[in-house]
C-alpha cells in the first residue's frame, strides 16, 4: 500500500501514470502559513480523484509567525469539502520557525515549546470542527512530524497521542516512533524523501507506505478502529472491546465489515478499509 507526496517545486504530475505505477493515495500542498497556497493544488485535487486515487492534503505549519486559526481557516477555505474516501487532513510540523538553523536544531525555550504546542492545539480543532460540521463525522487530522523533531525539539507532548501520525524517517523498514504515540502506532511511514525518476512526477516526490493493522496490533489507531466498528451497532460488527488492542474478536469483527462492503474479507485493515471504516 504505497503512495507518494507533491508540492509545486516538484513539478508537474501525470496521474495517470502515478495510478498505472501501482501508487493507491497521495498527498498534495495546499497551503503554508497565513497566505501561501499551492500553485498546482487547484489541478491536483480534482485529478487524483478522477484518477481514483485516494487522495489527502496537507498544510505546511508555520508557528509563532501568524495565528494558527487564520491559517487553519486558510487551509479550509482552499481544501474546500471533503468527500467519501478522502484522507484526513494533514498539519505538517517540522518547524518553529527560529531564524538561526543551527538553533533550531536545537532543544527551544519551554515558553517557546509550550506556545507552538498551544498553537498545533489551535489548528486541528478548527479543522477538526469544520470536518464534523460538513461531514457530520468526527474525523480527526493527521499529524505529520519526524522523531528527532517531535521527540527532541517539541519534548513529545502526549497531548496528541489520539491523533493519527505519519511520520518520517528514511532509509529503514521500521520507522522510530515518539513515545507518545507508542512503537508501531503510526498510519503512515514517509520512508524516503525527493525521490528522482518517480513514475508519473517530472522532477521529484516523496515516497511513503501506509501501516496495516491486524491481529496482534496495538495503539490509538486500533482503539479507533474498534470505535468505529462499535458505533456501527451492528452485533457482527462489535469488536466487543475498544481498549486498542487487535484481539481475535476484533479480526472476527473487521472480517465481517469487510465483507458487507465488498471488500477483501483478511480481517487486516489497511488503507481501503480503514477509509471505509472513517467515513462509514
Amino acid at each position: 500500500m504505497y503512495g507518494i507526496d507533491v508540492a509545486e517545486n516538484d513539478g508537474s504530475v501525470n496521474w495517470a501514470e502515478v495510478k498505472n505505477s501501482g501508487k493507491i493515495f497521495a498527498f498534495v500542498k495546499a497551503t503554508e502559513g497565513k497566505t501561501l497556497k499551492d500553485g498546482l493544488f487547484s489541478h491536483h485535487w480534482p485529478t487524483i480523484k478522477k484518477y481514483d486515487i485516494a487522495r489527502g492534503a496537507y498544510h505546511f505549519f508555520h508557528p509563532r509567525t501568524s495565528q494558527p486559526i487564520d491559517q487553519a481557516h486558510a487551509f479550509l477555505k482552499t481544501v474546500g469539502n471533503l468527500t467519501p474516501g478522502d484522507l484526513p487532513p494533514v498539519l505538517d510540523v517540522e518547524t518553529t520557525d527560529n531564524q538561526d538553523v543551527d538553533q533550531e536544531q536545537a532543544n527551544i525555550g519551554s515558553t517557546d515549546r509550550n506556545n507552538i504546542i498551544n498553537e498545533i492545539k489551535q489548528w486541528l480543532k478548527v479543522v477538526e470542527d469544520a470536518i464534523q460540521q460538513q461531514t457530520g463525522k468526527k474525523i480527526r487530522p493527521i499529524i505529520y512530524t519526524g522523531f528527532n523533531f517531535w521527540q527532541n525539539i517539541l519534548g513529545d507532548p502526549h497531548d496528541f497521542a489520539d491523533y493519527p501520525l505519519w511520520i518520517a524517517h528514511y532509509g529503514v523498514q521500521t520507522p522510530s516512533i515518539p513515545a507518545s504515540w507508542g512503537s508501531g502506532n503510526w498510519l503512515i511511514h514517509q520512508y524516503r524523501g525527493d525521490v528522482p525518476n518517480v513514475p508519473g512526477v517530472s522532477n521529484q516526490a516523496d515516497l511513503n507506505r501506509f501501516n496495516s493493522f491486524q491481529l496482534g496490533s496495538k495503539g490509538s489507531i486500533v482503539k479507533g478502529i474498534q470505535q468505529r466498528l462499535k458505533d456501527f451497532k451492528k452485533p457482527e460488527f462489535d469488536p466487543v472491546n475498544v481498549d486498542g488492542h487487535f484481539t481475535s474478536q476484533t479480526e472476527k469483527a473487521v472480517i465481517a465489515f469487510q465483507k458487507s462492503h465488498k471488500l477483501q474479507a483478511d480481517g487486516i485493515v489497511g488503507l481501503k478499509t480503514w477509509l471505509q471504516l472513517l467515513w462509514g
